[in-house]
């Protein structure tokens, strides 16, 4: 184990918080150390690498200092993995939520908030693109009777890295809910929201394993139907249950963020395979 200590506890988090962003993984220790856990086998590349990225959460956070060091780094997007059984789920309730909404916020403002590349029309209400919830909306969703919302939190970083919601269909009035053929059916849990860290590398995978939990808590809770509007590219990498689904609507330039969204429908459960009629003699 390595170990250094950082002046201050508040900054001492902002470390550990800035050298995850830019893909390492550090602890905290006490009051305001920083633990280092590197592998006997470590190579000398890595040792490089972490060395960088320890340069530029340092310029990160005091501005300036080491600025000619990190000259030559290389910012990895998107080069976080988050191996599948270090993911923790946790239901999302009106109690859980108020509790977790900030990091939840956090999640929601770094995929579908202002930081993200939008056409220069994106549909806006003030600063805010429309594609990005406000954390109210998602609020009032778990607040639905029979609501449910599951967050993905990383054992290692204790960082939520995504989550979903929704509820019965007929709570919403989203694009494409009034003309559902299961709308008033009181059968079908509609997908609100989902999203995952835009610096997770496997968000796929992250992804299809909350859809997949959503989709037994829904069976438990009696739902049959799941509909959502839902950006294009998931009916080709999502799980094998909603590749199935069918396509009720398709819009090309969803609120003019330049990506095209589809609303659709899947059974819950396959359907049972039909019987062999009957030969008679």
């Amino acid at each position: 184990m390595l170990a250094f200590d950082v002046q201050r506890a508040d900054l001492r988090d902002t470390f550990l918080d800035r050298a995850f962003r830019r893909g390492l993984v550090l602890l905290p220790a006490g009051e305001r150390a920083v633990r280092v856990y590197p592998r006997y086998d470590t190579e000398l590349s890595a040792i490089d690498e972490t060395l960088a990225i320890l340069r530029a959460a340092i310029t990160d956070l005091v501005g300036g200092i080491g600025a000619e060091s990190t000259a030559a780094l290389k910012v990895r997007v998107g080069a976080l993995e988050i191996p599948l059984d270090t993911v923790e789920l946790i239901d999302l309730t009106p109690a859980t939520f108020e509790v977790h909404k900030a990091q939840i916020d956090e999640v929601e403002q770094d995929r579908y908030g202002d930081g993200v590349r939008y056409p220069a029309d994106v549909l806006r209400s003030g600063r805010r693109p429309l594609l990005q919830l406000p954390i109210e909306t998602l609020q009032a969703s778990v607040e639905n009777a029979g609501s449910i919302g599951i967050a993905a939190r990383d054992r290692v970083s204790g960082k939520f890295v995504g989550y979903l919601v929704g509820s019965a269909l007929e709570n919403y009035d989203e694009e494409g809910v009034a003309s559902d053929p299961r709308f008033g059916e009181n059968n079908t849990l509609y997908l609100l929201a989902m999203a995952t860290l835009s610096t997770v590398q496997n968000s796929t995978d992250l992804e299809n394993f909350l859809l997949d939990a959503l989709r037994d808590r829904a069976i438990k809770a009696g739902f049959e139907f799941f509909s959502t509007l839902i950006e294009e590219r998931v009916v080709e990498t999502g799980p094998e249950w909603i590749r199935r689904a069918t396509i009720i609507s398709r819009i090309d330039n969803y609120l003019r963020s330049g990506l095209p969204f589809v609303y659709l429908q899947a059974a819950l459960q396959p359907a049972p395979p039909s019987q062999p009629a009957a030969v008679s003699s």
